[in-house]
């Protein structure tokens, strides 16, 4: 590994995993909010900020919550609690934060919202995603971010190490990650699956980033499927005879199958 890259991936996992947030979180619409009064159960709350910005407590009424820090919002009740009860002492936390999601679409482990409970660059937010799907299209990603279009490209920042493209996400950013077109290996190769499509991608490469034949594989009986429903067509090549350069290799098309049978023994 290089140093390089070793750098990227440190960065990528140090990611703290509290949902609390720091010191300078601002409240925002429709996080959840814990509210107790010291020695006072009945005062105690919990409450979705509003649109507006404001919550509804018993004995104040509507107070002003969103823009404000926890420690600003303590200040403010402490002071509001304190015209109706002597020596009111106030403590409020977040539940849950809803106010600053970004949201993921495509290529990763767990698509869907993420809500930014501290500063994420794009590699540990998707990192916390689950990660990029075995078929993402790595050099095609990008944020939509106030109508404009970045784009992110995966393989220059993780292999090497391109750190431009490791943006730093803001509550609204949609993370784009297109799935690639793949063909799929088959049967007796060591990491069946699904492998990207490239427009120079051959049998023998696809069977070597499937992680190259079994000791039980039958290479000179290999079968392409190819089409779609009766259209399906299945096709014999000699694998063997490739790698021996005594047979041409077949160009792959999307979506292609490729089913390396066992041996006959």
């Amino acid at each position: 590994m290089t140093s390089r890259l070793a750098m990227v991936l440190v960065a990528a996992f140090m990611v703290i995993g509290a949902a609390q947030p720091d010191a300078a979180y601002r409240i925002g619409v429709d996080d959840v909010l814990a509210i107790s009064v010291w020695d006072n159960r009945d005062a105690d709350q919990v409450v979705f900020v509003r649109p507006d910005g404001k919550i509804s407590l018993p004995l104040i009424g509507e107070i002003q919550a969103g823009g404000l820090s926890v420690a600003e919002l303590v200040e403010k009740l402490n002071e509001e609690y304190g015209k109706s009860i002597k020596g009111a002492a106030v403590t409020v936390s977040v539940r849950e934060i809803r106010s600053r999601a970004v949201y993921f679409f495509g290529g990763v482990g767990r698509p869907g919202p993420m809500q930014l409970t501290q500063e994420l660059t794009i590699l540990q937010a998707v990192t916390l995603a689950g990660g990029l799907a075995p078929a993402a299209d790595q050099e095609a990603a990008f944020v939509l971010r106030d109508g404009a279009t970045i784009p992110v490209n995966f393989t220059d920042l993780i292999k090497k190490g391109d750190m431009k493209q490791n943006l730093v996400l803001k509550p609204g950013d949609t993370v784009v990650i297109p799935i690639a077109e793949t063909v799929f290996v088959q049967g007796e190769v060591k990491a069946p699956g699904a492998v990207k499509f490239t427009k120079d991608l051959t049998v023998v490469k696809a069977i070597t980033h499937a992680g190259g034949f079994t000791p039980l594989a039958a290479p000179k009986r290999v079968n392409i499927v190819r089409g779609e429903g009766p259209k399906k067509e299945t096709f014999k090549v000699n694998v063997d005879a490739m790698l021996r350069d005594s047979a041409a290799d077949v160009p792959l098309l999307p979506s292609d199958i490729i089913i390396v049978p066992q041996r006959l023994f």
